[in-house]
């Protein structure tokens, strides 16, 4: 079964129209993309020597990560719905650990300005399990997207990503301040 050209046009046009809104809003947040890798086993000393246990946490300084993250780009991301966190008993505060949002997010290459960077994707899309440090003038968010989700029926509409707010990043060489670049107009 295939698709009417007036259709496939139709979603063409809304995906269009998604990345526009998404890339040009005012409430837009500029973020670095990275993509968790797992590190192979092997007797090298630059890769993990042993196999850990995902979800178990680190045990010592001295554990070794079977995964790491690379930069794999930049997008804007633009929050639509903030799911907040658990409440504490006491009624207090909003646990932050447990903090989650929907957001739309369109990769962009920061070479290209204008109509250029909303014709010209780059060739990656933001998968489950990829990491996005938000940009938030002084301050870096980490957040990870843990879930994809298709705006309508039909697939090529445009997705809404699931973000959970993640705090125990430090460890890893990724995020290293002094590697990342510094980006000074993303806007543009």
């Amino acid at each position: 079964m295939s698709l009417r050209i007036e259709n496939k046009l139709v979603a063409s046009g809304q995906r269009l129209t998604n990345r526009i809104i998404t890339l040009r809003s005012q409430s837009v947040i500029p973020a670095f993309v990275f993509r968790r890798v797992v590190k192979p086993v092997t007797n090298s000393d630059n890769e993990r020597k042993f196999d850990t246990w995902a979800g178990l946490g680190v045990v010592s300084s001295s554990e070794d990560h079977a995964i790491d993250y690379e930069q794999l780009g930049h997008a804007m991301v633009l929050m639509l719905d903030m799911l907040g966190g658990a409440s504490h008993d006491t009624g207090m505060f909003i646990l932050p650990e447990e903090m989650s949002s929907m957001a739309l997010i369109e990769p962009y290459d920061i070479e290209l300005q204008g109509d250029d960077r909303l014709k010209n994707a780059p060739d990656w899309e933001p998968k489950k399990g990829d990491l996005f440090c938000l940009l938030l003038n002084e301050h870096k968010e980490y957040h990870e997207c843990t879930g994809v989700m298709g705006l309508s029926m039909m697939a090529n509409h445009g997705k809404r990503y699931a973000l959970a707010q993640r705090f125990d990043l430090n460890y890893l060489d990724a995020f290293r301040e002094e590697d990342i670049d510094d980006v000074a107009v993303p806007y543009e």
